[in-house]
């Protein structure tokens, strides 16, 4: 049951011709009670809102129409998209951010996702993370967010390989070819990411963005043996998936 009893006035017309293509995951990063919240996201000064709000006991709200335009993503891109607030539909979990989601909460989220996924053509491989849009800007919804729980009810994909290995080969990151490779993976994914050949700061940042998703046990940014092999993995996944759609 979805509640419409709040009614953000924090949105705009998404940009004409636009499609819904993605679902924004985020949390609300703020440890304060849930009325407070939703204040927040009434208050017309705060200029931030989202399409739906999910408090800890699974209560749905749906603060802004998904034919309108939430201001949620803020500055972002994805797979070459420059506007994902016009291309998107924003969900935010009430949590602070170093805490687990609960089981009523993801219980609700994955119904809500199945259902806007059917009614709006929106493909399992296009469900992200505000981290994943928002590199070195946004760090939401977090390494405590289940992906692979999502994954699991078809929401997504996630890796089975192991997370743990840590070993690093330096010379990787003395290899202009190398790093290009790593730059190129990442852009395919969707990352905001351009061919330097060198290992420097957007190369970080999108890897620390593409662990919070893939590899949430350590997020460092670095180059390490699971993360290689992980990225390997997810970038022909999603080629295939697109490729076959």
């Amino acid at each position: 049951m979805i509640s419409h009893k709040y009614k953000s006035p924090n949105y705009s017309d998404r940009v004409k011709d636009s499609k819904i293509e993605f679902i924004i995951i985020h949390y609300t990063g703020v440890d304060m009670q849930f009325h407070k919240v939703i204040n927040w996201f009434l208050d017309e000064r705060s200029r931030v809102s989202c399409h739906f709000l999910i408090d800890t006991s699974g209560k749905i709200y749906n603060l802004v129409d998904i034919s309108k335009r939430a201001w949620h993503a803020g500055k972002s891109f994805w797979n070459n998209c420059v506007d994902i607030n016009s291309n998107s539909i924003g969900i935010e979990l009430h949590n602070a951010g170093n805490e687990d989601f609960t089981a009523h909460q993801l219980e609700s989220l994955v119904k809500l996702v199945k259902k806007l996924m059917r009614d709006n053509a929106i493909q399992s491989w296009d469900i992200l993370g505000h981290s994943d849009v928002s590199i070195g800007r946004k760090i939401d919804p977090g390494v405590k967010f289940p992906w692979q729980h999502l994954a699991k009810e078809k929401i997504g994909f996630f890796s089975d390989l192991s997370q743990e290995n840590f070993d690093m080969d330096n010379s990787d990151k003395n290899s202009p070819q190398f790093i290009k490779e790593i730059q190129t993976k990442l852009m395919t994914i969707g990352y905001h990411v351009y061919k330097s050949g060198v290992f420097d700061t957007q190369t970080v940042e999108a890897l620390k963005a593409f662990q919070r998703h893939w590899r949430p046990v350590k997020v460092n940014g670095m180059l390490d043996v699971s993360t290689k092999q992980i990225l390997t993995e997810v970038h022909k996944k999603l080629s295939e998936f697109r490729g076959g759609h």
